[in-house]
């Protein structure tokens, strides 16, 4: 192939909704953008393009894989350790699983058990830079814990000791109860 400057060839791209940009870029194969500018080289197909508030939009990817309530794929395990900018080991040990088995998460390998894959998404949360996302974590865990400790009191309820009393030939609650 002879050399040649992409400049020259760039033809302009408008992403549409309709055609939408594959942000491959994002280390994630569903990701596509609409209502971005992006350029392809009509000699060599080379395409560029033009993504403003990258970081914003990193977030917005993040946040949206945390909440989406279907399992993690092995990118996207891999898509929130970097973004947390942590190594694979760091990572793992953080979750209280072997490198090797986070390894296999991130290939794609094996699939995390369900405690896992939300515990994934927890420590994403708390170590990220996204404030409505930690916002919106803290909610949740607090919602969470109270669902938790109301069903502890009914199991405790259900558990406690029930005493009837034996009056007139009428068996009656007890007033100690």
């Amino acid at each position: 192939m002879r050399e040649h400057d992409c400049n020259a060839h760039w033809k302009e791209h408008a992403a549409t909704e309709r055609e939408p940009f594959h942000f491959v870029d994002s280390g994630l194969s569903n990701i596509y953008l609409a209502g971005i500018k992006y350029f392809t080289c009509s000699e060599c197909g080379r395409t560029i393009a033009e993504i403003p508030a990258i970081k914003q939009l990193m977030r917005v990817i993040a946040r949206d894989i945390v909440f989406n309530p279907v399992s993690l794929s092995g990118e996207q395990v891999k898509f929130l350790r970097k973004r947390v900018g942590k190594k694979s080991a760091d990572f793992a040990k953080l979750l209280g699983v072997e490198a090797e088995t986070f390894s296999r998460y991130e290939n794609g390998k094996q699939q995390p058990a369900e405690s896992i894959d939300k515990l994934i998404r927890l420590v994403y949360a708390l170590n990220c830079d996204d404030a409505p996302l930690l916002e919106r974590t803290r909610s949740a865990l607090y919602s969470a814990l109270m669902e938790w400790r109301k069903r502890e009191l009914k199991k405790k309820a259900s558990k406690s000791k029930i005493v009837l009393q034996m009056r007139n030939n009428e068996w009656s609650e007890s007033q100690a109860a």
